[in-house]
């Protein structure tokens, strides 16, 4: 999903000539197989194969510019690495971390941006105003009752009533957007942003780190909501409140712990249980196809059943006589070449540069990734998964 999202809302041909966007170093670095966001399914190794290789390029343009690097030859004016060496391993990580925290700073977070605060602050004061109007709410009546002895039998007229005679307030829309600053830097920010969290998921899919998945479960619920993706936002809801809400604390754990599944052993080698069914429901159908006119009912039900045992034993033979098994890595190829073009494209475009007023042309009104999110319609629609799961899911 966030791959999708990514080139939905940061991709457009239409910004061809614009020095620094997607499709300008997409043409730079000639990766026609990338199309947009319509052929990310179609060409997954394609899109998100170009989406590291753009972020790598803009971490590396950051670092240099907080370093000071006019070039990747040159010599650093601050954050000097040259005295590493003579630090311990702690204190070389502790120096890695503070230029990490630097560079999220001031190019990731654009020095004083709160999106992400305020979306957690309004929510916290939501949920107290939703608090207040349940403890209102008489389950006898089936009203809600005022404190001036008014009583009222919908929530909306409710509210109304609270406002114009109490002087409540109740949050309707989204926060305007600021009418100056550097569009450029917003959009720049927002794509790290997001291709950070779709790599750190990938990772953790990969590493089997349930603590991470459903953290930036969050995230992508956020991103799904601004993109519009209402399945993905619900399955990930579900998800999550299935982790901490619906089950017992171990199965809980279980469910967290679980996610993915490794089919070679490999410390990175996890992949995602519905990849793994996906995997499984394609050998079934290849064992299917073999049968031709001999197919029925009773041999797909067998050969489902004996597919896994099969390669279980085919595997075990081969253990047994010492057999390498063939190869399913792919290729890795070298990318530093494309990665240093795209930063040269970068750096030319001074897309690191905090230039107030400019902006893509096509890209007029970009806002930060999670100043987008309409919060007063997220809040009423995760209460009523909340009510909806209260007889579903329970």
């Amino acid at each position: 999903m966030m791959l999708q999202f990514i080139y939905q809302e940061f991709y457009k041909p239409s910004s061809a000539f614009e020095q620094g966007t997607l499709y300008q170093l997409r043409n730079v670095i000639h990766r026609v197989d990338v199309t947009g966001k319509d052929k990310v399914v179609e060409a997954y190794r394609a899109h998100y194969a170009f989406v590291e290789d753009a972020l790598d390029a803009f971490i590396l343009g950051a670092t240099m510019d907080v370093m000071g690097l006019n070039d990747l030859n040159g010599s650093p004016q601050q954050w000097n690495p040259n005295i590493l060496s003579m630090y311990s391993n702690e204190e070389q990580l502790s120096w890695l971390r503070n230029l990490a925290e630097a560079v999220i700073n001031k190019h990731i977070n654009l020095q004083g941006s709160t999106h992400l605060q305020d979306l957690v602050e309004e929510a916290a004061r939501l949920d107290a105003q939703n608090a207040r109007l349940h403890s209102m709410f008489d389950a006898v009546t089936s009203q809600y009752m005022c404190t001036c002895q008014k009583n009222y039998n919908t929530i909306g007229h409710f509210k109304r009533h609270l406002e114009r005679e109490h002087n409540w307030h109740f949050l309707t829309a989204a926060r305007e957007e600021p009418k100056k600053g550097d569009k450029v830097a917003v959009w720049r920010s927002s794509f790290m942003k997001a291709a950070l969290i779709l790599r750190d998921t990938s990772d953790a899919y990969k590493m089997g780190d349930g603590n991470r998945i459903f953290l930036n479960a969050k995230f992508e619920m956020l991103c799904a909501n601004v993109a519009g993706h209402t399945k993905y936002q619900l399955w990930l809801w579900r998800m999550m409140a299935y982790e901490q809400a619906i089950l017992t604390p171990k199965q809980a754990f279980e469910y967290k712990w679980n996610t993915t599944a490794n089919l070679n052993g490999t410390i990175d080698g996890n992949i995602p249980n519905d990849n793994l069914v996906e995997i499984c429901v394609q050998l079934v159908k290849k064992k299917i196809k073999e049968q031709g006119s001999n197919f029925t009912f009773n041999s797909a039900q067998t050969t489902a059943l004996a597919c896994q045992i099969q390669d279980e034993l085919r595997e075990n033979i081969r253990y047994q006589v010492s057999m390498k098994p063939s190869g399913k890595s792919r290729t890795k190829t070298d990318k530093s070449s494309d990665i240093n073009l795209m930063l040269m494209e970068l750096m030319a475009g001074d897309i690191f540069e905090n230039i107030q007023g400019r902006q893509f042309e096509n890209f007029k009104n970009i806002k930060d990734v999670f100043e987008k999110v309409n919060l007063h319609k997220l809040h009423i629609w995760i209460s009523k998964q909340k009510e909806r799961a209260s007889f579903e899911m329970m």
